[in-house]
């Protein structure tokens, strides 16, 4: 069993997380960090909001993996250089998802939606999403809105829409420089994605 463990938190993405930070925007902005009761259940929505997040980077290998197998650098990625065997994936796939989505709805019937919501663009983007030009990075950036949409209703904030404003310029911004690199890198004689001919 260890052998698949260590495989799997790296395919789960870790480093990742970090951008599930956007859950707390409201609970910032709100002036209520202090409030214990509201700062537990916006960290509970962080976890869970972690592990949807893996959950969507194990599909997304999973859809990618003959893709990867042919890459220079992700063909030493877990599920496509055969160290995580794509039976143990789907398991693990099923098992975050579907508890992620439970716990998301424990926390709250319209956050629960607002997960559910994340889950379905990010399955549209894996499988089709991220082939259309400017597409893709509006999908990516509609992650970041739908976390901080989360954290708000989950506090019952009532957010200025600046906020929802400078959070999608600023997704955009990332996602679009990200993009530029990847530019850079295939100008150079570096692979990239296909959206980016």
């Amino acid at each position: 069993m260890w052998p698949v463990i260590m495989p799997l938190l790296r395919t789960l993405r870790p480093k990742q997380w970090a951008k599930n930070v956007f859950v707390f925007a409201a609970l910032v902005f709100d002036h209520k960090l202090s409030n214990v009761n509201l700062l537990a259940v916006t960290i509970a929505a962080f976890v869970v909001l972690c592990f949807l997040s893996s959950s969507v980077y194990i599909l997304n290998d999973l859809a990618d993996v003959e893709k990867d197998r042919q890459h220079p650098k992700k063909r030493n990625r877990p599920i496509a250089s055969g160290a995580l065997p794509i039976p143990s994936a789907i398991a693990a796939l099923a098992v975050l998802a579907s508890g992620s989505l439970i716990a998301a709805f424990t926390l709250g019937t319209t956050f629960g939606y607002i997960a559910l919501a994340y889950v379905i663009s990010n399955v549209l983007y894996s499988f089709w999403l991220k082939h259309v030009v400017l597409v893709d990075v509006m999908v990516l950036a509609s992650g970041f809105l739908l976390r901080a949409a989360g954290g708000a209703e989950l506090i019952g904030s009532v957010i200025s829409p600046w906020l929802y404003i400078c959070v999608s310029l600023l997704a955009l911004f990332i996602g679009f420089g990200k993009r530029r690199g990847e530019l850079l890198i295939a100008q150079n004689g570096g692979t990239t994605r296909k959206v980016l001919d």
